[in-house]
């Protein structure tokens, strides 16, 4: 018997061969950075599947610190793309959100609504404009203290007149 054949034939007798199907391997090792929210970081969802099927998911460090790069593939002045390699999507996952946290950024944060007339609730829409980024650099604003009274150095003011 070759070594090809008792993984046949633990696949055709349907015991599970140690790879990965391509679906799960593709979860395994990529996490894909969509516009609106990052895909498959979910690897403790099938981190059974993985264990079933002899995959070993644990990190250690030695590990993780021999294998893991940055691989720049296009930088600018407003943006930069990059690939990390050897890590788990999880630990992807947790890096991007600290990318994110650091960027500093500006957002509406008190909203005034003199007449609504729509379905959507005064505090919902709030909300919702709360979430929208301001492209500008906040290092060339104030902070606005409680103390403070507003001015063009510390704040920006929009009008939406719909």
């Amino acid at each position: 018997m070759s070594d090809s054949e008792p993984e046949a034939m633990a696949e055709a007798d349907g015991v599970p061969s140690t790879k990965l199907p391509p679906h799960l391997e593709l979860r395994r090792t990529r996490v894909l950075c969509k516009v609106d929210a990052p895909d498959n970081t979910d690897t403790i969802q099938y981190s059974g599947a993985y264990a079933s099927l002899g995959h070993e998911n644990s990190l250690r460090f030695a590990d993780f610190c021999k294998d893991f790069r940055v691989d720049i593939t296009r930088i600018s002045d407003d943006d930069m793309e990059f690939d990390v390699v050897s890590v788990d999507p999880s630990i992807a996952n947790a890096f991007r959100r600290i990318l994110l946290a650091e960027l500093p950024i500006m957002a509406i944060e008190n909203v005034l609504i003199a007449n609504n007339t729509s379905v959507v609730q005064d505090e919902v829409l709030a909300h919702r404009l709360g979430l929208i980024p301001i492209k500008v650099d906040p290092r060339l604003f104030d902070y606005l203290s409680e103390n403070d009274t507003p001015n063009e150095k510390n704040t920006i003011v929009f009008k939406l007149h719909v």
